[in-house]
């Protein structure tokens, strides 16, 4: 019987969602410990965006982004899977634990969760994945977020591909310094 993914329980229904993957040269634990630290100002596309949205580009690594943004570590699963999420009614509201989230259905207007996840191919070679997942309780908060979806869905998904290509260029160097 295999693991039910973090995200599938965390966050098994949901009314919007958004999937990217890569494929990585490099072994499944070199490449979770890149994905879970990935720096996103490696990015100068990624730091306009962000500048654009108004969002903090103070510290571009992923625990800055859940320091800065309000977003909480909700699950591990070492190496396969790291998850993130928030809910939120007019702003990111700050979770205190994994159960909060699971317990917070209808109080909140959003729900949110994020994941990376991992596969190994073959030694050596990893599948990242990435998964975005958006739930809207009510009719009328899923009329308006899919509004903000429409716009908001592109900048996100470029994001989310511009970070899978930084996990992969970052954990191939890591793979060729051990030839150096």
């Amino acid at each position: 019987m295999s693991e039910s993914a973090l995200i599938d329980i965390f966050l098994p229904e949901y009314t919007y969602n958004a999937c990217h993957e890569i494929l990585v040269n490099s072994p499944i634990e070199e490449v979770y410990e890149v994905a879970k630290n990935v720096d996103l100002s490696k990015s100068a596309l990624i730091m306009t965006l962000f500048k654009l949205r108004g969002l903090p580009t103070r510290r571009m690594n992923l625990q800055g982004l859940i320091d800065d943004l309000g977003f909480s570590r909700l699950a591990e699963n070492y190496p396969i899977e790291h998850l993130i999420g928030f809910l939120a009614n007019t702003r990111v509201a700050p979770i205190s634990n994994a159960k909060e989230f699971l317990t917070h259905s209808l109080s909140a207007k959003v729900k949110v969760a994020w994941n990376f996840s991992l596969s190994e191919i073959s030694p050596g070679l990893t599948k990242v994945s990435t998964e975005t997942r958006v739930l809207c309780p009510s009719t009328i908060t899923s009329r308006f977020f899919k509004v903000y979806w429409i716009f908001f869905k592109p900048v996100s998904s470029v994001i989310r591909k511009q970070m899978l290509k930084i996990v992969k260029r970052q954990s191939e160097l890591i793979g060729w310094n051990c030839y150096l």
